[in-house]
């Protein structure tokens, strides 16, 4: 485990510590009032009750979110480190001679996500189009619905190196820090997503509607 997430051991076992503290503060006081005071239950008994529960509540809440619900910005670089590979893809053919470098596999038209299956080193890869996107290299280079920090420059040159056809991986993962240390989240992977950069829309194959 990566030290930097002791941060985020040490804050759950506050919270916990803290979470047990308020049950038996909350106890005794009422054992205390009802049992060697002999008194009721008043409203400032009440009121600091309230207080202790809220306090728990607000620490678990905010740890709860930083550990499990908090959205990782792939722009913050303080967070965030995204390195980016860069792969050519291979040529294929259609049965009427047509060259290709994506295949469009719709299983099914009534779905939203489509496969996108390519050629790398000789092999063959399929990602589902919620983790990846296809660039036409006739337009200008736009990736829609991902924040992420494109290297313009280098994909400028690798436009010309790889003749417009290659796979961008974008692979992100948290800095270690105190903040993803707090969060659990230090060294972690945070997510991938590639770009599939094609010459032109005739170099996409779509196949298998239904």
């Amino acid at each position: 485990m990566n030290s930097w997430n002791f941060v985020g051991i040490i804050a759950w076992l506050l919270v916990i510590a803290l979470l047990v503290l308020v049950v038996f503060n909350i106890r005794n006081r009422h054992l205390k009032i009802l049992v060697v005071q002999k008194n009721g239950i008043t409203w400032k008994t009440i009121t600091v009750d309230f207080i202790e529960i809220l306090v728990v509540i607000f620490a678990v809440s905010g740890m709860l979110y930083t550990t499990l619900f908090s959205r990782v910005d792939l722009k913050n670089k303080a967070d965030i480190e995204m390195t980016y590979k860069y792969e050519p893809m291979i040529v294929q053919t259609t049965d009427d001679g047509q060259g290709y470098y994506v295949k469009i596999d719709k299983k099914d038209k009534h779905s939203d996500n489509d496969v996108y299956q390519y050629w790398v080193n000789n092999s063959t890869y399929s990602v589902s189009s919620r983790n990846a996107a296809i660039s036409d290299a006739t337009l200008p280079f736009n990736v829609s619905g991902m924040r992420i920090s494109w290297p313009m420059k280098k994909i400028t040159k690798m436009d010309a190196k790889y003749q417009q056809a290659y796979v961008i991986t974008a692979h992100a993962k948290y800095k270690n820090n105190f903040s993803n240390g707090l969060g659990l989240k230090a060294g972690r992977f945070a997510m991938e997503y590639r770009v599939l950069r094609v010459p032109a829309r005739s170099f996409i194959n779509v196949e298998n509607v239904k």
